[in-house]
């Protein structure tokens, strides 16, 4: 496989686990993706958001969509993990407005989504080392 070739497959990993994150993480909120799409031959992810724009993102730097949101910066906290925090602690205040079935679905989905999201952001740091050994 070409370099090329094995790029593009990142790439499009790439965009596959941005675009799964947002879906996941949409159980704590509003998704503000609009779009994600591969630009330079797979050197470039831009990603569309409601909130911040259209950023471009090298793919050898592809985890930095997520590592505010992930790891925080400074005194800022990681924004998905607080916003968990939250779901969780409001679980008895859910108990209360949904059905048994409901209750179980929306727990089963918050726990998935927390474990997810943190294999996609160290999946898309792996991608990055990746991406870099193509261009060594």
């Amino acid at each position: 496989m070409s370099k090329l070739e094995q790029r593009m497959k990142l790439a499009n990993e790439a965009v596959e686990l941005i675009e799964e994150f947002r879906g996941e993480a949409g159980i704590l909120g509003h998704n503000p993706l609009q779009s994600v799409s591969i630009k330079e031959d797979g050197e470039i992810i831009e990603v569309d958001d409601e909130f911040d724009g259209v950023i471009e993102y090298s793919l050898t730097e592809i985890s930095s969509v997520f590592s505010l949101e992930m790891r925080g910066w400074g005194p800022c906290p990681a924004g998905f993990y607080e916003g968990m925090g939250l779901a969780l602690d409001d679980l008895e205040h859910n108990f209360k407005k949904y059905s048994k079935e409901e209750f179980k679905e929306y727990v089963g989905n918050l726990k998935y989504a927390e474990y997810r999201c943190e294999e996609i952001y160290k999946r898309l740091e792996e991608i990055e080392k990746e991406a870099e050994e193509l261009d060594k």
